[in-house]
């Protein structure tokens, strides 16, 4: 299911406001220590289990979760970062449910355990993990932690210096940035959100069929090449046509109605040595492209075009026409002197696909600057008045008003050569056939992954269009 994702301030204002509403805080805190406890025994139902507390609200859940797990006939040991005494408001009330032994954390460091409850702070921290506290998230083992691994930021989404690594982390009413932006999503291991009813609003979600299902488009019986969109693809040069070949043939594969390559003439014979079922047409100059521009409804430009000013010239007149415009690699490195005067032209409809370095060249140092790679591309799309996808392990596709999808059904495998310049097509392929943007980047990207995930090892960046078919059919399939 696509997930909602909220910063760690927003999951606070969505607790106050239920509390408000009439919820007691108490009871609240006693949901969410049965959810943990309840996705520790599902997921690890044997072994001893060490509950470490913290001082604040992810203690409290950890006392709560340490009480029921010992009426589920688990062995629980429960150590805490403050003297019981010390404890404070519901944290204080819930560790009060705890009938047994609260020892310190000096104690837990050689205490025997086999799984550790990591219940010491939650997504909220500011400060790095000190003394003891980072002692335990230096020692290892297997680790189950409440909210997020303890030491990482859960809206930066990056350790702040020493921090537990997590088997498989439980977090409430929502996801927070940690769970899906790397490195910290990458020590989170399997993320469980259990609905403690916290009911939440947010423009940022994680990238799934759930999203975007219905908008999938359905050719029906009445239906013709000519009405499922017109998608058209700059190639390079000669000697570099194979990536625009890649990024046109995945877009017809994805539905487009029909596809043609735009080839300068040197590269005309070796094109049509390669191309079947999609179009050839030479285009020479800048009046070249804008009359291709004029019966496409999208045109992909930058796999292998060239840094050269005919290709900023070929990307001015493509936005200068009706057509959406999918800009890629090379039709984005060669703005990377004037960026301004391509985001003078660019139009909210149109989809800019940068991979790190081209998002550099384009935006400076955001990526380093924004707090974390969501506020980077939302930044990024407001910026350029257009929708922009940002690669990487976790996708994130912005528009310019603040709507956010995240992606992170991907696999390894994808980092390979030509890989980006299919996604792009998928992208215009589904763009062509009258997707919203931000919805068939959504879509792009998570069937791009789907398929690499298919593939696995071995996957070059030829075999990503195969999986198409039966990927569209499983998702046709369950729309009907």
């Amino acid at each position: 299911m696509g997930r909602p994702i909220l910063t760690p301030e927003e999951m606070r204002a969505a607790e106050a406001a239920v509390i408000s509403a009439g919820l007691d805080s108490f009871e609240l805190m006693q949901r969410a220590g049965d959810a943990v406890a309840e996705f520790v025994h599902a997921n690890w139902p044997e072994g001893r289990v060490q509950v470490l507390c913290g001082p604040g609200g992810n203690g409290g859940d950890g006392f709560v979760a340490a009480a029921k797990l010992s009426k589920l006939w688990r062995e629980v040991s429960v150590y805490c970062a403050v003297p019981v005494a010390e404890l404070k408001g519901d944290a204080a009330k819930a560790a009060a449910m705890w009938n047994g032994p609260v020892g310190t954390l000096e104690e837990a460091m050689e205490a025997p355990h086999d799984l550790v409850l990591d219940a010491l702070f939650g997504a909220g921290i500011s400060r790095p993990l000190d003394g003891i506290a980072a002692a335990l998230a230096q020692r290892g083992g297997r680790v189950i932690s409440v909210d997020v691994p303890s030491g990482i930021c859960g809206l930066r989404a990056a350790p702040l210096g020493p921090c537990f690594i997590a088997e498989g982390t439980i977090t409430f009413a929502a996801l927070r940035p940690a769970h899906v932006l790397r490195p910290a999503s990458a020590l989170c291991g399997s993320v469980f959100v259990a609905d403690i009813g916290v009911p939440v609003q947010t423009r940022l979600m994680e990238n799934s069929p759930a999203l975007w299902l219905r908008l999938l488009p359905q050719p029906g019986m009445a239906d013709h090449k000519h009405s499922r969109g017109h998608l058209k693809v700059l190639s390079g040069p000669m000697g570099a046509t194979g990536a625009s070949r890649l990024a046109v043939g995945a877009g017809l594969r994805i539905g487009a109605g029909l596809a043609t390559l735009l080839s300068p003439p040197d590269a005309l014979a070796v094109n049509a040595s390669h191309l079947t079922a999609v179009m050839l047409a030479s285009v020479e100059s800048a009046s070249d492209m804008a009359e291709a521009a004029a019966t496409a409804s999208v045109i992909v430009a930058g796999p292998a075009a060239g840094v050269t000013p005919r290709t900023r010239d070929y990307v001015e007149a493509m936005l200068a026409s009706e057509a959406r415009v999918v800009l890629d690699a090379d039709a984005l490195t060669v703005f990377g002197d004037k960026p301004a005067d391509l985001f003078a032209r660019l139009r909210p409809a149109d989809l800019l696909t940068p991979h790190p370095g081209e998002f550099r060249r384009l935006f400076g140092d955001l990526q380093d600057s924004a707090v974390n790679k969501v506020e980077a591309a939302r930044a990024a799309a407001a910026k350029a008045g257009c929708c922009v996808l940002l690669k990487g392990a976790d996708t994130v596709i912005a528009e310019p008003g603040g709507g956010a999808v995240v992606n992170i059904h991907a696999t390894r495998w994808l980092a390979t050569a030509g890989s980006g310049d299919v996604l792009a097509g998928f992208a215009g392929g589904l763009m062509a056939q009258g997707v919203d943007t931000l919805a068939a980047a959504s879509m792009a990207a998570w069937m791009h992954g789907e398929a690499g995930r298919r593939i696995g090892a071995g996957l070059v960046s030829e075999d990503l269009e195969g999986e198409i078919p039966d990927i569209l059919s499983m998702l046709h399939g369950e729309i009907s």
